[in-house]
């Protein structure tokens, strides 16, 4: 990693991302709330960085986006996001998330969990919408019976 590339943190929360960037140095230059809908816009505005959040839902389609934009990708297990002491009721809604993901990105090079490619990442959503109906459906035929 180049001692120049930035670290962008992005804690997301629902409608809303707080995002907290940091040079090469480790000093923070930007901090901001984004609507989490326009968070591939503004990593694609951006330079190539690290881009480093935790686990959830919405981390892969971040990811998605900010993978052709050059950014380097770190998708964080929640775990692991605890044990850096990120986190806690204090820092529940305030850009303290953010700021310590980007601090602790500056100083170690953070293990990420492995990114499925959109291919993959559609086949589970069939698998897992077929393995819905197939449930309701026995459920269906059961009720009837019953």
């Amino acid at each position: 990693m180049p001692p120049t590339m930035e670290h962008v943190a992005i804690d997301r929360r629902g409608r809303e991302s707080q995002t907290c960037i940091r040079n090469g140095q480790g000093q923070v230059v930007h901090e901001r709330r984004y609507a989490t809908a326009a968070l591939g816009q503004v990593l694609a505005g951006r330079g190539p960085s690290r881009a480093v959040m935790e686990t959830c839902a919405e981390s892969y389609a971040v990811a998605a986006a900010a993978q052709p934009a050059g950014h380097e990708v770190r998708v964080v297990p929640g775990s692991l996001v605890r044990t850096l002491g990120v986190g806690g009721a204090a820092a529940e809604d305030g850009p303290a998330r953010g700021q310590a993901l980007s601090e602790a990105s500056s100083r170690i090079d953070l293990p990420t969990v492995h990114l499925r490619s959109a291919c993959s990442r559609e086949r589970k959503t069939l698998c897992s919408m077929r393995q819905a109906l197939v449930r309701s459906r026995t459920q269906v035929i059961g009720a009837v019976r019953g």
